[in-house]
């Protein structure tokens, strides 16, 4: 069952199309998929911008209003050595107002981070001192996005360097300078020697991605799945229609084939064809080659009939050329016979002399035996029997058969068969009555005192007989048409004109071939069949 499915166009249909709607519904997620995440990492940056442009424009509101106007009012009241960190620290100012913005957004991290902080707490990691080098190195870059792991989550990263200007030189530039307040919050060190201009620090934005990646996933999952239902279920709509419109009418031609070819149905059995479509058209052509198959059969039918029949008409045609030579062949035992038995009834005569006579009487009897099961063996129509049989013996039949129509002629007869020649695959019957007509057509060729030889050999899978004879040759006009039907140069009554067409067909249905080679000197007939496995 399996191995049918196997092979059935319903069944690799339905192969191709799963695996069709299986890739197409793979790509398409994986497709989504990664548009998704795209969008998700764009998403991801468009927030980050909107908040470091929240805490550019903050920054530069300390800086540019805030803190200069705090800055007039400690010069007017006398205390220039004071700083208020709350209104004029942007670094301060940015990180607390983040601060509240995380109370809502708890995943959205900000950090403001120099190499030398004046608040320990904002000294930079790894990854920001390495943005920090970064961007001194390349200073016409004001802006980096990357993807990072952090606490074994993606985060999106969002960098911008932190550009010092003359303002803030005031707390960070020289410690000789710096206002007292600052020296008292973060005493003297490394965070003081700024200059104006210089990449300090670094403001980062992180948004987390899992969370996004992982609905993203999820999504392109389901769609998958959603999508590869929705396909499934069209395409059984698809096979099920295929099934009721192709793949059954097929099958149940492709059943009336294997029925004639069994022979349940006869070959004319015809399918209605009233489909006006590709289907229609093939069990309309179907019915047609039937019909056409129909009309050849009957006539391979009826040229079988006729081959068979010629044979059987060249072998009496054979038999009526033997019939002198058989006549003689039985009168001269039978002369024998007569004799003997006159002598027994009428001669007296000893035992030994009596018990001679019975002998030359059973021999003469066992010959007319011989004769009449060779001649009922040749004339008998049966149909091919292929087996195990001895070219040498074959021949030597023949001549038996010819010896008497040989010998009345004059002609000099020379076989040369061969004793080691291997077994061929044949019917005896239909090889006799091959090289009977070959041999009755050198006879009929040879002038009286001619000669004939008839000699076998052995070619390397092939036995060879051959059949030359005397005779004056055949015309070069004549050659091309020895082998067609009712072809013969005899007078009228003394040939059928089917004999070598005949034997034609006896060869090649042994696999055999037949060979003619003529001149002014004779005609030589080679016969070759393969030897048997």
């Amino acid at each position: 069952m399996l191995k049918r499915l196997g092979y059935s166009l319903g069944f690799k249909f339905s192969l191709a199309m799963g695996g069709l709607l299986f890739v197409v519904c793979a790509v398409l997620s994986i497709s989504l998929y990664f548009y998704l995440k795209q969008q998700a990492v764009q998403d991801a940056k468009d927030k980050t911008q909107i908040i470091m442009s929240h805490t550019k424009a903050l920054g530069g509101y300390v800086r540019d209003t805030l803190r200069p106007k705090m800055y007039q009012l400690l010069r007017e009241s006398k205390s220039e050595e004071e700083f208020v960190i709350e209104a004029m620290s942007t670094t301060h100012v940015t990180q607390q107002v983040m601060r509240r913005f995380n109370k809502d957004l708890p995943e959205y991290q900000f950090r403001r981070t120099s190499d030398s902080p004046l608040n320990p707490a904002n000294k930079a990691n790894d990854f920001e001192s390495r943005m920090i080098r970064h961007f001194n190195e390349n200073p016409k870059i004001l802006l980096w996005q990357g993807i990072e792991t952090a606490g074994g989550r993606d985060m999106l990263m969002s960098v911008r360097p932190v550009i010092s200007d003359v303002s803030c030189l005031w707390c960070h530039g020289s410690s000789a300078t710096i206002p007292k307040t600052v020296r008292k919050l973060y005493g003297d060190g490394s965070m003081f020697g700024w200059k104006a201009d210089a990449v300090v620090g670094v403001e980062s934005v992180a948004i987390p991605l899992d969370v996004a990646f992982a609905q993203v996933r999820k999504f392109a999952f389901d769609t998958f799945l959603f999508g590869l239902l929705a396909l499934t279920a069209l395409f059984s709509g698809l096979y099920v229609t295929f099934r009721l419109l192709v793949s059954k009418p097929l099958y149940k031609l492709s059943r009336t084939f294997r029925n004639i070819a069994d022979g349940k149905e006869p070959l004319r059995a015809e399918r209605p064809a009233d489909r006006p479509d590709e289907i229609g058209n093939l069990t309309a052509s179907f019915n047609m080659l039937a019909q056409h198959l129909h009309d050849a059969q009957e006539k391979v039918r009826a040229a079988a009939a006729l081959e068979k029949q010629m044979m059987q008409t060249e072998k009496l045609a054979a038999l009526g050329q033997l019939s002198a030579g058989v006549a003689h062949e039985i009168n001269n035992p039978l002369g024998g016979i007569k004799l003997c038995f006159n002598n027994l009834l009428k001669t007296p005569m000893d035992e030994q002399t009596r018990e001679e006579h019975i002998r030359l009487v059973n021999d003469g009897l066992d010959r007319i035996q011989t004769i009449v099961r060779q001649l009922l063996d040749y004339s008998k129509n049966s149909p091919l029997l292929m087996q195990n049989v001895s070219l040498k013996e074959i021949v030597q039949n023949v001549l038996q058969l010819t010896d008497f129509i040989i010998e009345k002629k004059g002609i000099h007869l020379k076989a040369e068969l061969a004793e080691d020649l291997p077994g061929i695959r044949a019917d005896a019957n239909k090889l006799e009555q091959v090289f009977l007509n070959l041999i009755l057509n050198a006879i009929h060729a040879v002038p009286p005192r001619g000669s004939i030889t008839v000699a076998s050999l052995q070619e390397g899978s092939f036995c060879v007989v051959s059949v030359a004879d005397t005779g004056p040759g055949i015309r070069p006009d004549i050659l091309e048409h020895i082998f067609d039907p009712f072809f013969t140069t005899k007078d009228v009554g003394e040939g059928t004109g089917i004999g070598l067409t005949v034997s034609k067909a006896i060869i090649e249905q042994h696999r055999g071939t037949i060979e003619v080679k003529t001149s002014s000197e004779g005609t030589v007939f080679l016969v070759k069949f393969p030897t048997a496995p």
